[in-house]
């Protein structure tokens, strides 16, 4: 699939979306350092530089700091860094100090009496530093100077970027914490702050990503067709016919689609389909089953997702990442054979393959409930819980990765209730 080029509009609202997000990362730091309780780690270093050499201000710190980190890739890329990249880079660097002193400047009547203010404004900087990401990332437009750095350090020790970010912030701020308590006898922009932005700023990214993804797609609606081409491709062949099977959580939908299969005499995919996703892929077939759908509930990995997700898209096998690879596979697999596929948004990945049927399984709610019951060996109360639980695990799984609305009946050909007809019937009815 070919890119299209980008038009002096689209480059225009690109640059300014990626402006406003150097513009409230800097704020958020002008924030952080009023708070006087930590600021993140990226910028401690250039604020405790600052408060031991008061010649230069915090933003030209930071600056100076972010121009280092270019220099540095310019010595060790030499050639291999693109002229287009330094300069915005470069660019970036000073503004993150003009706009950080712009900030401190805006922010010089304001003072806080007591700690929970301050608190509060570590929490109000950590939404505008998640905000900044957030821009940053739409406008999709180049790296920041630290976040280039670092990615590129990571490839040369063969650690994930969100690997190296961790160990880069753990050193920044150990280093500057050394610093301060040496040459100016207390912590100084190492404090309880500082975690309380990372936590928080991981929250509120994460929010944004959500809330804000249409209004992201008005000043960037070339982003959405990029985001949609990710997962489609337009030469898939159609020679083949391909059967998807859509359904509810416990309305035998998988019974049906393999009765199908079997009375066709054809090949039927459903965990295949992640059997197929981790071939030649360094992720175990486990890891893929268990994140498919949702993220792991242990508090440790909710507090890695959360301080990750602000600065990395691909820190892990992300669900982006996990549907992407699905996607491809179900394409491969349309264009091999006739077959029958169930659920993994397969009626969109084929939307537009002609030789395709779309059918959707639901059920009565009691229905599903007696079937759980029976089939988990559960009470009524705990088949309930479960059913909710997937439903929406699998509604929220279909509005984030495609533009259609999960069991609406305008997304399938084929709309049928199997409580009505009963799980061999409603087959018999599908393949005859």
């Amino acid at each position: 699939m070919v890119e299209k080029k980008k038009t002096v509009s689209e480059i225009l609202r690109r640059y300014l979306v990626v402006a406003v997000g150097i513009l409230l990362i800097t704020f958020s730091v002008a924030l952080m350092i009023k708070a006087n309780i930590g600021v993140a780690p990226m910028a401690a270093l250039p604020y405790t530089m600052s408060l031991i050499v008061t010649n230069f201000s915090v933003g030209m710190w930071i600056g100076l700091f972010n121009l280092v980190l270019l220099l540095v890739q310019m010595i060790i890329r030499k050639r291999r860094l693109k002229k287009r990249v330094v300069m915005f880079q470069f660019i970036t660097a000073v503004a993150l100090g003009l706009f950080t002193d712009l900030g401190m400047d805006a922010l010089s009547d304001y003072y806080h009496r007591s700690y929970r203010a301050e608190l509060l404004s570590c929490v109000g900087a950590s939404a505008l530093l998640a905000l900044g990401f957030y821009f940053c990332r739409i406008a999709d437009v180049g790296r920041l100077p630290m976040a280039s750095f670092l990615r590129f350090i990571g490839k040369l020790r063969f650690k994930r970027y969100a690997h190296t970010r961790i160990i880069a912030d753990i050193v920044m701020a150990v280093v500057a914490l050394g610093i301060s308590v040496i040459f100016l006898g207390d912590f100084g922009a190492v404090r309880e702050g500082t975690v309380l932005v990372l936590l928080c700023t991981g929250i509120f990214y994460k929010v944004f990503n959500r809330l804000l993804r249409d209004f992201g797609y008005i000043l960037l609606p070339e982003n959405q067709v990029k985001e949609m081409a990710a997962f489609l491709d337009d030469a898939i062949s159609e020679s083949h016919f391909v059967l998807t099977i859509s359904h509810e959580y416990g309305s035998g939908g998988r019974t049906i689609a393999k009765r199908i299969a079997h009375e066709l005499d054809l090949p039927y995919y459903d965990s295949e389909v992640i059997q197929m996703a981790t071939e030649n892929n360094e992720f175990a077939t486990k890891y893929l089953e268990d994140h498919e759908n949702m993220v792991n509930s242990t508090a440790l990995y909710n507090l890695y997702d959360w301080y990750t997700s602000t600065f990395d898209e691909d820190a892990e096998l992300t669900a982006e990442q996990i549907c992407r690879i699905e996607a491809q596979v179900i394409q491969e697999i349309a264009a091999k054979d006739s077959c029958v596929i169930v659920g993994r948004l397969a009626n969109y990945v084929l939307q537009s393959h002609k030789n395709s049927l779309h059918i959707f399984i639901t059920a009565d709610e009691m229905e599903r409930v007696k079937r759980i019951m029976r089939k988990e060996n559960l009470d009524q109360d705990a088949a309930i819980e479960r059913i909710e639980k997937y439903t929406e695990e699998r509604q929220r799984h279909c509005e984030k990765f495609s533009d259609n609305q999960w069991g609406n009946g305008d997304n399938y050909d084929i709309v049928i209730k199997s409580s009505k007809y009963g799980v061999d019937r409603t087959a018999a009815i599908l393949f005859s």
